[in-house]
């Protein structure tokens, strides 16, 4: 038919010749011609068989690729870049020890929970309630946020929740603040949200320069990681944290406090959040368990005021829909029964030694170099005191499994700076080292080179 030697209007054979014809069980060729009837390509006719429809004849004709290119359909750009090259790597930085997480027990809690029928039906908009009420003392006495089950929503992952407090706090065409060098994530997310995005400084050691907030300011919210800062690890002292509230307050701006690794402190306990400190107003609280847990969890959650969950919640509902239950039911029982503080624990000391490995093997092969968040978090930033050809250095990187960042992959706006966002945590420590001498060795080519 669609070569036209069946035109419009002809017979076709009967079913038991076409089965004989082609060497097909009737039944098998029964049904094919009953899909083409579905489909709108012949149509039955009692006592007679089946005749070919009248169709337009380009119809059957194949498709012409060129008529699509000369009058292609509009699409709308954001910007984006995709994932290329290998997906893994030794030296990713975000990624956690995924070998030493406590596999059985998650697989216990997985098969507890596996054949109860209301984990596989729909959820409450907010998430599954025993989870957020496990998270309520875990946040309460970690990192002091005013909350309670009622305003805590959970999100399948960090990201989305960062989406989510970008579409609550503001609408496309609107501006908004965030931090360079920054989360390159949370930028592809403002982007899609169609927002205008001012960039703030956030180099110092302090984090975010508060002396450099507009004022007057007509942005919507502020993105901020002023726990840890990524990927520089500033921490913002207490005075300016202060601070900073009282402008946002008097300039009515949302603070969104992306809270990514905060646990992984090792000179002291987590300073206090920014929700806490604003007694649980204005601030949007963002969380995930890519790094305590594992990255393929997708599990997170966004602290709001009473006042705007709901709102919320019905955004996920309308991008995402509901949040898987049943790894929220397994994540309830992780939390409640204290595996996941023993397991933070453990990483935290483990995490600890890596990084002090990783910042004794740097300092000694690239004394020239700079350090950056060496007290705490899952990565460390290498930063060269020249510029270099970035894109051979990661090349050879990359022959040998090595996935180290760019750092001007995190920077937006300011001048441009040169070095590595390198993981320390998804390795033993030979196998952490094993790599870091060989980052060491293309690293001090690459410097030669440009000199």
């Amino acid at each position: 038919m669609l070569s036209g030697q069946w035109p419009g209007s002809a017979l076709l054979p009967s079913s038991r010749q076409l089965a004989a014809d082609l060497q097909l069980s009737r039944n098998t060729v029964n049904q094919v011609l009953q899909q083409l009837v579905a489909e709108g390509y012949i149509e039955g006719l009692p006592g007679r068989g089946y005749r070919v429809c009248e169709l337009p004849e380009q119809y059957f004709q194949p498709v012409d690729t060129q008529l699509y290119a000369d009058h292609s359909l509009s699409l709308n750009h954001y910007n984006l870049p995709l994932k290329h090259g290998p997906v893994n790597g030794t030296l990713q930085p975000g990624v956690p020890a995924l070998q030493l997480f406590p596999y059985a027990i998650w697989q216990r809690l997985q098969q507890r929970h596996g054949n109860r029928a209301a984990l596989h039906g729909f959820a409450d908009p907010l998430g599954y309630l025993p989870l957020r009420q496990a998270l309520v003392p875990y946040l309460r006495q970690s990192r002091q946020v005013v909350c309670d089950e009622h305003n805590i929503l959970i999100t399948a992952g960090a990201q989305q929740a960062l989406f989510v407090a970008a579409k609550l706090v503001s609408r496309a065409g609107d501006s908004v603040l965030m931090e360079t060098p920054g989360y390159p994530r949370l930028k592809q997310a403002l982007q899609l949200c169609q927002l205008h995005i001012t960039h703030l400084d956030a180099a110092s050691t302090e984090g975010l320069n508060i002396n450099a907030l507009p004022s007057p300011c007509q942005a919507k919210a502020l993105f901020l990681t002023p726990g840890h800062q990524y990927p520089l690890g500033g921490i913002m002292p207490l005075s300016q944290r202060l601070a900073l509230l009282d402008w946002a307050k008097q300039h009515a701006i949302w603070l969104v406090e992306d809270d990514y690794d905060s646990e992984f402190q090792y000179r002291h306990r987590p300073v206090a959040s920014l929700q806490g400190l604003a007694g649980g107003e204005g601030v949007l609280f963002a969380g995930s368990f890519s790094k305590t847990l594992f990255p393929a969890l997708r599990l997170g959650y966004l602290v709001a005021p009473r006042a705007v969950i709901a709102q919320a919640a019905a955004i996920v509902q309308a991008l995402h829909g509901d949040v898987a239950l049943l790894p929220q039911a397994v994540l309830a029982d992780f939390i409640s029964e204290g595996h996941f503080g023993r397991h933070l624990r453990k990483m935290r000391r483990y995490y600890q030694q890596n990084k002090q490995l990783a910042i004794r093997i740097l300092q000694q092969g690239l004394p020239q170099c700079r350090l950056h968040a060496t007290e705490a978090g899952l990565h460390l930033v290498l930063e060269f005191p020249q510029p270099i050809d970035e894109g051979q250095l990661l090349a050879g990187l990359s022959l040998h499994g090595i996935k180290a960042q760019p750092l001007s992959r995190y920077i937006f706006s300011a001048a441009p700076r040169y070095g590595l966002v390198i993981g320390i945590a998804n390795s033993s420590q030979a196998e952490l080292a094993a790599a870091l001498q060989q980052l060491v060795t293309l690293s001090r080519q690459a410097l030669l080179e440009q000199t």
